[in-house]
């Protein structure tokens, strides 16, 4: 099943705005395929995400493994830290779902024993969030596939077309009401701006 890898990496010495990045960035999604793209975080402006596409799980690891690895990524070392990757699932989500000028994402732990429950709960959230008049948004939500068993998390990932609402309102509302029983508790919640399609988050 084809995934999307999502990556935050930290900035060394150079700011989101550096065309140094984008040509760094661009060079390994050239030489990968992996159709990305690339955010800078609003809400901490050292961070940088990077979503790419793989036609499976698999592709993605053995990349990570082989040779290539180190030959392709090495050059960022100097301008990028590795923070974390997580995997999901998007068979529905094509890559132009992250065209959009700005994207919020959040993670949250799920226990095992609220999974339905939880799901319930983003389908009436992204209902929600659509139906504001916020301007256009895309929200959808998958569950991370590269976890241990017995392990659960999942992604939603909203994105809008108003700077406006990527400084302001929209990030903020993007967050679940969560239960006393602490069946689902979320572990990250950022904004960010597409570095190829917008000036500044700011």
């Amino acid at each position: 099943m084809p995934v999307v890898e999502i990556t935050q990496l930290r900035l060394k010495g150079l700011s989101a705005n550096d065309p140094a990045l984008l040509e760094s960035l661009s060079q390994v999604r050239s030489k990968l395929q992996s159709n990305s793209r690339f955010f800078s975080c609003i809400d901490e402006s050292s961070l940088i995400y990077i979503f790419g596409f793989w036609p499976s799980l698999h592709a993605h690891l053995k990349f990570l493994a082989s040779p290539a690895r180190d030959e392709i990524l090495g050059p960022q070392e100097a301008i990028l830290d590795f923070q974390w990757t997580i995997h999901l699932e998007l068979d529905a989500t094509t890559p132009q779902l992250f065209d959009a000028p700005f994207l919020a994402i959040e993670r949250f732990d799920v226990d095992a024993a609220n999974i339905e429950a939880y799901s319930q709960v983003v389908v009436d959230h992204a209902r929600k969030l659509r139906s504001k008049d916020r301007g256009p948004l895309g929200v959808t939500y998958a569950w991370r596939c590269d976890l241990p068993a017995g392990s659960h998390e999942s992604a939603i990932l909203t994105t809008w077309s108003s700077e406006g609402h990527g400084s302001t309102e929209a990030g903020r509302h993007i967050t679940l009401d969560h239960d006393d029983g602490g069946s689902f508790r979320c572990t990250l919640s950022h904004r960010a701006w597409n570095i190829e399609h917008t000036q500044s988050g700011a």
